[in-house]
């Protein structure tokens, strides 16, 4: 299969052959050893040969000869990059199926009342007392060599987590037009992590529209975007990003034609599963305190609300960058889409007119007897082109024929 996806094929000769091949490579550069399913196929005629590879519980796999930390490299979008430590080490627990937060801290030993910002949290959602037993439980602590240390996700909810986790907050900023250039609106929530969301839902709430349409009986309220949709993204940013990564930020960017939501992180599934169902939680045990506290309400519904909310609003579209460390969410306004790229093709007409006109009068200050057939044979343009523009620029007043057609020549009026 070409690069343009073309079917070009193999003979069916090669078959076993190749399948040898690709099996010998694999296994003498690839540590640890991954043993795909290889098997031919045919498709309008023509023999395939497909290597499927299937999820490994073994990361990361690297090149051998250049080891593990040299070696790694992940797909980011349609390129492949080497893998960062930070990176590597996300691969290292996901193969021993350890979540971020659920690692250890072991400078900070459990101190009474140091959640005192989730016991009203754990009363009210749970109905439980806080304790020590309850705090386990929850994975905010655990106990080794005969005392208690507090995990990741317990210093996310501690008085200590700036200094282990500096950049734990929601950036949230309105811009005038479509750029970043100015701030109509700004504001940083770097308190308690469920607090901040829905403060940055006020925020949005904030800095769009709600307008009233009429129902069959009463009018209705609706807002510019979907609310619940958004308030699902943020939440999936929040339970999400990968904590690891302790130079950024989440960050709500409103545009007057789109939303952007930049969570730190590379997404955990395939983009083409998202909404199917499938959810794989970086940070398992934040996501399960989400669900006891009824933030979450069903593994892997988020997207699924996202799209029963977006058929309410056909003027919305949702996409997703994972080109990048990061993932970005964006809900875009398609008239506004269409409005840019229309706006955008006349600009490109507009430059590319002004190019050919620049062109024409440079070549005529180069040589002033230059033809009309000189001006195409040089500009690679058509005869009607060139004869319209040499039309304009005579209307202008820019240009001024002398003498005859034939052994005439080009005169271009000063300061042009």
């Amino acid at each position: 299969v070409t690069d343009t996806n073309e079917l070009v094929g193999i003979d069916d000769d090669s078959v076993v052959k190749l399948e040898e091949i690709i099996s010998n490579t694999i296994y003498d550069n690839c540590m640890p050893n991954i043993l795909p399913e290889i098997y031919s196929v045919r498709v309008d005629d023509k023999t395939l040969l497909v290597v499927h590879f299937y999820p490994s519980n073994n990361k990361p796999h690297y090149i051998k000869k250049d080891g593990k930390h040299k070696g790694t490299y992940v797909r980011v979008g349609s390129s492949n990059r080497l893998a960062t430590l930070e990176i590597i080490e996300e691969l290292e627990r996901q193969k021993r199926r350890i979540s971020f937060d659920s690692l250890i801290n072991y400078d900070l030993e459990y101190q009474e009342g140091v959640f005192s910002n989730l016991d009203g949290h754990i009363e009210s959602k749970l109905d439980k007392t806080p304790s020590l037993k309850v705090y386990e439980k929850l994975k905010l602590i655990k106990s080794e060599r005969d005392a208690y240390f507090l995990t990741n996700l317990g210093v996310l909810f501690s008085p200590n987590r700036d200094e282990y986790f500096p950049l734990v907050k929601i950036e949230c900023a309105r811009f005038k037009g479509t750029t970043t250039k100015v701030f109509l609106d700004q504001a940083t929530f770097d308190g308690d992590i469920i607090e901040s969301i829905e403060k940055t839902i006020d925020f949005i709430k904030r800095n769009i529209k709600l307008g009233a349409t009429i129902g069959e009986v009463y009018r209705e309220n609706r807002w510019e975007y979907p609310l619940l949709a958004l308030r699902e993204m943020v939440i999936n940013a929040v339970v999400h990003r990968d904590y690891s990564i302790l130079g950024s930020d989440i960050k709500i960017a409103i545009f007057d034609d789109m939303i952007e939501i930049t969570s730190p992180g590379v997404l955990m599934i395939d983009k083409e599963k998202v909404g199917r169902g499938y959810s794989e939680l970086r940070n398992q045990n934040l996501g399960n305190l989400f669900k006891l506290f009824d933030i979450i309400e069903q593994w892997g519904t988020g997207f699924e609300k996202l799209a029963d909310e977006l058929e309410k609003y056909p003027e919305i579209k949702f996409e997703i960058d994972d080109s990048s460390s990061f993932t970005q969410m964006r809900f875009i306004k398609i008239d506004a889409l269409l409005t840019t790229q229309e706006t955008t093709q006349e600009t490109t007409q507009e430059t590319t007119q002004e190019t050919t006109k620049d062109k024409i009068i440079s070549l005529l200050k180069e040589n002033p007897r230059y033809t009309k057939k000189d001006l195409m044979k040089n500009l690679n343009k058509a005869d009607a082109t060139v004869k319209e523009h040499l039309a304009n620029l005579k209307k202008e007043n820019i240009i001024k024929r002398v003498g005859s057609t034939k052994s005439g020549h080009w005169e271009v009026q000063d300061g042009k």
